[in-house]
């Protein structure tokens, strides 16, 4: 240590001090970093008929979807021809997805809860004074709930 001594009482002091798994040759190392908390799903698949598929954000595959399925932010859905499924948001918005349509589930730091980006969907508001949803499409964004808005 240096060349230097230190009394045993006070080395015994120095070494309960240092963090975990650092030896008194060693530098302690800086803080651990906290795990990522995991993500929240923005909604879940239900009511699958046909060939229903689903990208996740993080994949470049896609792959067969099912029942309950959880959504995160930019996972995407598509239905083939003759196909449909249901997303259902956390606040019991529901969209409607027909054959060949092809959605995005969007940032929630974003106000848009689904990006339509091929295909046609209906959605329900079964309490529009408590619930709400936006959908973009790429030229236009409704919100709907205690009023609708088009942009």
């Amino acid at each position: 240590m240096n060349g230097r001594r230190w009394p045993p009482l006070l080395f015994m002091v120095a070494l309960a001090t240092l963090p975990p798994g650092c030896t008194a040759d060693e530098k302690p190392r800086g803080p651990a970093e906290a795990p990522l908390p995991p993500p929240v799903p923005r909604a879940h698949l239900r009511a699958l008929s046909g060939d229903v598929q689903i990208k996740r954000a993080v994949a470049d595959e896609w792959s067969a979807a099912r029942d309950e399925l959880p959504l995160y932010e930019n996972d995407k859905v598509r239905t083939e021809s003759g196909a449909s499924a249901q997303v259902v948001f956390a606040n019991g918005s529901t969209v409607h997805l027909g054959g060949d349509s092809l959605v995005g589930i969007a940032e929630s730091k974003l106000r848009t809860d689904v990006t339509v980006l091929r295909g046609r969907v209906d959605a329900t508001l079964e309490k529009p004074a408590t619930q709400s949803l936006s959908v973009t499409t790429p030229s236009a964004t409704v919100r709907a709930g205690r009023k609708i808005e088009f942009q």
